[in-house]
């Protein structure tokens, strides 16, 4: 009898935790992505050397899941040099790590996929540039663990502006035309508004 008292005990407790954890406020993707957001915004502002010279505004799309996609991967036989237009005219030398395909709202898309040594660089442009974010396109680091079996996640929620957004005195990479995706990337860092 005890024993069976015992066991409905940890059973009635074990649910009582579920339901706890479950209600306490655990923060789900979207609470997580715009507390990411918020930290990100004071450390831009605050950091040594900001690029942030007048005040502004700071936005940001409502994070959307569907913005995290899953993209095919073909990766470069040997890495490959592209020369990277830079907004003075000049060019560096950057590294292709493979090209990225996925289909949004009916499109195919494609895309260069950099190798940055320690993360890969997807910079873009889409058809939010000039309106709803920075006419200059964004970009989005992507950590190498994102890439396994021939597909690479991408979560363009985390998509940010280069420091030319917020200040002239910057030289920033332009995204190559081969990145420039067909759809409204409704999704990252909006146009810094001075």
């Amino acid at each position: 009898m005890f024993k069976n008292k015992l066991i409905v005990g940890i059973v009635v407790l074990g649910i009582l935790g579920i339901l706890y954890y479950t209600l306490s406020g655990t923060p789900g993707y979207n609470e997580q992505t715009l507390k990411t957001f918020e930290e990100y915004k004071e450390h831009i502002s605050t950091m040594q050397d900001s690029p942030i010279r007048e005040k502004g505004t700071f936005d940001f799309f409502e994070p959307d899941k569907d913005w995290i996609v899953e993209a095919e991967f073909s990766p470069t036989i040997d890495n490959v040099d592209f020369q990277m237009d830079m907004t003075d005219s000049s060019k560096i030398n950057a590294v292709i790590a493979g090209k990225g395909k996925f289909t949004k709202d009916g499109k195919e898309i494609t895309f260069y996929v950099f190798d940055e040594g320690q993360s890969y660089l997807l910079p873009f442009r889409d058809l939010t540039n000039g309106q709803e974010s920075y006419g200059g396109g964004r970009y989005i680091n992507i950590p190498k663990v994102n890439l396994m079996d021939g597909k690479i996640v991408i979560d363009f929620n985390s998509a940010r502006n280069y420091y030319c957004a917020y200040s002239y005195d910057y030289i920033c990479p332009v995204p190559p035309k081969e990145n420039a995706l067909p759809v409204a990337v409704n999704a990252g860092e909006k146009n810094f508004i001075k």
